[in-house]
């Protein structure tokens, strides 16, 4: 006997947390299935702190939905009673040519966002711990700054439940099917069947959203706390976030919240892996290298031995943009996978669009260029 629900959630970390609560807020019967705990560390939302932005070098479509997600994010610290989002400001440096310097001052000035040129005085008398080459240039995005991850999460969760939603943690789902507007999940703990399926699956994306033509790569990617040698980089002391587009990788990380580390991480490597149970969690001989080396050249006054790390995944998409889309097979099941890394800032309107899709079948956002049925997303041949 399966029990039944208006809609099932599988997966709920970030996006699938976000789901999961806006579902609820409709006032539906909603359950939310999870492999591992909430808020854990085997996926892609833990590690304390993700970066925050609005002029979005990647491309300016997202845009819109970061500006609602800042307000959604507030509104859910709000209920929370704790922050979730700490608008520290953001220093964004690269040769101007670049994809990031100049995507970032075409958002800006598409959608009218404020962001700053920083000069070279500047960067010597406000971030003296960069040694910024003369041929770059940077900018500083006041609106930018860091999520509070595991509590973003745990916040998503805790107001879902509150509003009726049913969890169910540490249950693996083991397939699932859709025909004439029902769908049913099986686990390794039961069925269960509901008129409309949210699917937000991480990095068990290749598993869970199987047949559609799109080249999945699931890809290992270590984070590290540097110690700090000096107040250079004090979130107390006005640091924010910064990333920086070198010849060697896309570097960022954030200020130091307890005065003794910065987390560090490169953006643009990573290791990929066949099966995310299996993944390596110790420090691998690739991880450390180029990081040292950013670290001697960009900021040469933090110490390269690192007091620990972490281990999260990128699922990443050949284009790197996010899919969120119905399934093109079934219109009651909306999927969300892909965000190759830089997708947890989205969450709250990410999730507001997933149960869009899934229970009214269509969206007033602008998610066209997340489409699963985009150019480009098939594996080559």
């Amino acid at each position: 006997m399966s029990e039944q629900f208006d809609c099932i959630v599988v997966g709920v970390g970030g996006f699938g947390s976000g789901a999961l609560d806006s579902v609820a807020s409709r006032g539906l019967n909603v359950l939310g299935l999870e492999r591992f705990g909430i808020a854990h560390d085997r996926g892609s939302s833990h590690g304390h702190t993700r970066v925050t932005r609005q002029a979005y070098f990647e491309h300016p479509d997202y845009v819109p939905l970061l500006i609602e997600s800042y307000r959604l994010w507030d509104e859910l610290a709000e209920d929370f009673g704790q922050p979730l989002l700490d608008r520290c400001g953001l220093l964004l440096a690269g040769h101007p040519d670049g994809p990031a310097v100049s995507g970032t001052r075409f958002a800006a000035a598409e959608h009218g966002l404020t962001l700053e040129d920083v000069s070279r005085k500047r960067l010597e008398d406000d971030f003296p711990g960069f040694a910024i080459p003369e041929e770059f240039e940077a900018v500083w995005e006041a609106a930018g700054g860091f999520l509070f991850v595991e509590d973003a999460v745990t916040a998503h969760i805790r107001r879902a439940v509150d509003r009726g939603a049913v969890l169910k943690t540490d249950e693996t789902v083991i397939s699932w099917t859709a025909d004439n507007g029902a769908v049913e999940v099986t686990t390794d703990r039961g069925r269960y069947q509901a008129g409309a399926l949210i699917l937000a699956p991480g990095a068990w994306a290749p598993d869970l959203i199987p047949g559609l033509p799109i080249h999945w790569d699931i890809v290992r990617k270590p984070l590290f706390w540097f110690p700090a040698t000096n107040d250079h980089y004090d979130r107390a002391n006005g640091s924010g976030v910064f990333f920086l587009e070198t010849p060697g990788g896309d570097f960022y990380g954030f200020p130091s919240l307890d005065g003794q580390t910065v987390k560090l991480a490169e953006h643009s490597a990573g290791l990929s892996i066949e099966d995310p149970l299996a993944v390596d969690r110790d420090v691998v001989d690739a991880d450390l290298p180029p990081l040292v080396e950013y670290l001697e050249t960009y900021m040469p006054s933090l110490s390269t031995t690192p007091d620990r790390h972490a281990v999260c995944f990128y699922t990443r998409t050949p284009d790197r943009h996010f899919v969120v889309d119905r399934h093109p097979e079934h219109s009651h099941v909306a999927i969300a996978a892909g965000f190759s890394g830089h997708g947890f800032k989205f969450t709250p309107a990410i999730g507001a669009t997933l149960a869009d899709l899934a229970l009214d079948g269509v969206t007033d956002r602008r998610i066209e260029f997340l489409s699963a049925t985009r150019p480009g997303l098939a594996p080559q041949d």
